[in-house]
């Protein structure tokens, strides 16, 4: 799964990677559910935007926030009520980072792992999005889910072989993820493992563990540093 991940390149280095217009935006270390991610849609895939990470469907009472809908399991969200129509739809969407959190639970603490890629440095997580209005005012809430599939090795060995990954697209499949006329079968096939050797795992400071402190997000550069080098 991925509850809590990075983006925290440049608006010069994002524009290398995704030449599209970006918002304004401000480097996030610890990007955790509620907070603005950047994405970049299929219905609009020449800008990117802002978007709340948990997904809430069209059809909530309310904005919030059901944390079983952080990450989308690629196998069976096609049979989901959540999931379903916006596959249908083509409501997909790039998420953009530059890496990501898992934590290595079998001592019985929390130990936190940054997981990067060797091949880019920015990259893009397989999304889905929604848009939600109210139905008393002109509020509207936009947010987006990362897609799930099994673990490849590096990932595993964090927490065990049959934990889950985010979907990481290559290039050519970014493409396709965005692409209007791909079967609902045919994206979910994208969702794959990213391959073991483009991956880089090391540990990180527990301080990352914390998502908010009174309320105020829990974001500082030294968290995506390697333990003991801060």
């Amino acid at each position: 799964m991925c509850a809590r991940y990075t983006l925290t390149r440049s608006e010069k280095q994002l524009l290398e990677a995704y030449n599209v217009k970006f918002p304004e935006f401000e480097p996030n270390y610890n990007l955790a559910p509620t907070q603005n991610g950047l994405v970049i849609t299929a219905d609009e895939p020449d800008i990117a935007q802002k978007m709340h990470f948990g997904l809430v469907p069209y059809w909530s009472a309310d904005t919030k926030l059901n944390f079983s809908t952080l990450n989308a399991r690629s196998e069976g969200a096609g049979m989901k009520k959540t999931y379903a129509p916006l596959l249908v739809h083509h409501k997909t969407c790039l998420v953009l980072a530059d890496g990501f959190y898992e934590w290595d639970k079998k001592s019985g603490e929390s130990i936190p792992y940054r997981f990067t890629l060797k091949d880019r440095e920015v990259f893009a997580f397989a999304g889905l999005w929604s848009e939600w209005k109210s139905k008393f005012n002109d509020d509207v809430y936009r947010s987006f889910t990362i897609m799930t599939t099994v673990a490849n090795e590096t990932v595993g060995k964090v927490h065990d072989p049959k934990f889950r990954m985010p979907v990481i697209l290559d290039r050519s499949s970014e493409k396709l993820w965005l692409n209007r006329h791909f079967s609902v079968p045919a994206l979910l096939s994208l969702c794959q493992p990213y391959p073991d050797d483009l991956m880089n795992v090391y540990q990180v400071s527990k301080d990352v563990n914390t998502a908010a402190v009174k309320s105020i997000p829990n974001n500082k550069q030294e968290f995506i540093l390697p333990l003991n080098s801060q």
